[in-house]
């Protein structure tokens, strides 16, 4: 769903967005749970594109890690204080504001496969934003 959202964006962003996608041939097959992946390529196109005279780019990387896959989407965008990324994870989705798909990916992630599986948020001011998870290859019934 995240690439036809991406590609679909394509004629709204023309030039001004670059975005890449690899994926290792071996976590094709891993489910992601839904919408734990759109929300943060949706987060990283609204906020890489700030900063950069409305021109910014995103990556979403998928590793293949042993019995997990690795994904990250990264934007090279204005960054964030890592506080203020903490404040996001640690909002209550249930609250209207920024970071609530974040905030909802978190939980969701944390819910479905325990509290080691919640997202990760590596930024700094003008240094873009990276949020990585991890998803186990083992299947789930609650995807």
């Amino acid at each position: 769903m995240s690439t036809a959202t991406c590609c679909s964006s394509g004629p709204r962003f023309g030039d001004r967005l670059r975005f890449s996608v690899q994926v290792a041939p071996e976590v094709l097959p891993v489910p992601v749970p839904f919408l734990c992946l759109q929300p943060l390529v949706e987060n990283a196109i609204k906020h890489g594109m700030r900063g950069h005279d409305g021109k910014g780019e995103v990556r979403v990387v998928v590793r293949d890690a042993g019995p997990e896959a690795h994904i990250s989407v990264e934007d090279d965008g204005m960054g964030m204080e890592p506080e203020r990324a903490r404040q996001v994870l640690d909002d209550d989705p249930r609250n209207q504001g920024n970071g609530i798909g974040l905030a909802n990916v978190d939980v969701r992630m944390r819910q479905i496969y325990g509290e080691a599986y919640g997202l990760v948020v590596e930024t700094a001011v003008g240094a873009g934003t990276k949020v990585r998870l991890r998803v186990p290859k083992a299947r789930h019934s609650s995807l």
